[in-house]
């Protein structure tokens, strides 16, 4: 009994010992994991991203925007987008040195392009649960929510925000009235028909700065008839830019179309009311 009670004691003492001889000789700094691709995900410009026999996207940066080029024209939601350029931190788990099979690359499932460098998504490790991808000749094991945070449908990329992070609108412009944000940052409404009552400038900028915050509830591709008649407001940005919005009234609320893209967001009455008529907000403040 003696005995054992001086082999567990002499055990610990051993254990310790190594703990305290591995704690004393560790690196003064954690070695950071080798990613599967050497680029800064902030100075990333252009990201393409096929998805095998479904459809292929091209997005290139803009400042801060990323817009969509390819299969149509609109701005990119920034959430998804991040979630791709996550990929350029992504750590390799493992190198397969020597394939043997096919690990999902022939066709692969997903194929992304950041700037020059590109990654071939191919299947699950069962046992591991960890993913396959492929860099250059490369192939090596990653986390699957990379794979996962991939689009796998080019509509849902779309920002359902009807302006942009750098669009602030100073001047809107229909065939009846005129707003325009004054250099002493005043708005003021100019009636085209002369019959229309003036608004105070706090309540047009409330009106004004319902835009930005203005999302869908549902976004598609146009595709629009050639007889297809609209109401148009031209916005004009701080930036410079200036696009055109078309407007529909529909049975379920308002249809509205940027001239820059290729999009139509549909948002309801109440909501659409508000957005294209500035009297509308005046009556309710």
């Amino acid at each position: 009994m003696k005995s054992r009670l001086l082999l567990n004691l002499l055990l610990i003492g051993v254990l310790a010992l190594l703990g305290a001889y591995l704690f004393l000789n560790q690196d003064a700094e954690s070695v950071k994991s080798e990613q599967l691709v050497g680029l800064d995900k902030n100075k990333i410009d252009r990201i393409t991203i096929v998805k095998n026999n479904s459809f292929s996207m091209d997005f290139s940066r803009n400042a801060t925007t990323w817009t969509i080029t390819k299969p149509f024209r609109a701005r990119a939601n920034s959430e998804v987008i991040k979630l791709v350029l996550d990929l350029a931190e992504a750590p390799i788990i493992n190198e397969i040195k020597k394939p043997s099979r096919n690990y999902g690359f022939n066709p692969s499932q997903y194929t992304v392009t950041l700037d020059q460098e590109t990654i071939k998504f191919g299947n699950i490790n069962e046992v591991t649960n960890e993913q396959y991808v492929q860099v250059n000749d490369r192939i090596f094991l990653t986390k699957t929510h990379h794979g996962y945070n991939l689009p796998y449908d080019p509509i849902k990329v779309v920002d359902r925000k009807l302006l942009g992070a750098e669009e602030v609108p100073v001047a809107f412009k229909t065939k009846t009235w005129r707003a325009e944000r004054g250099v002493n940052g005043l708005w003021s409404m100019i009636s085209e028909t002369e019959n229309l009552p003036g608004i105070p400038s706090s309540k047009i900028k409330i009106w004004a700065m319902g835009w930005p915050y203005t999302a869908a509830t549902e976004t598609t591709i146009a595709n629009q008839p050639s007889d297809f008649k609209y109401d148009n407001i031209e916005v004009s940005f701080e930036n410079g830019r200036q696009v055109t919005v078309s407007v529909k009234r529909t049975e379920k609320g308002y249809l509205l179309i940027r001239s820059d893209e290729d999009i139509v967001y549909k948002v309801g009455h109440d909501a659409g009311l508000r957005l294209i008529d500035p009297y509308e907000v005046a009556r309710t403040l």
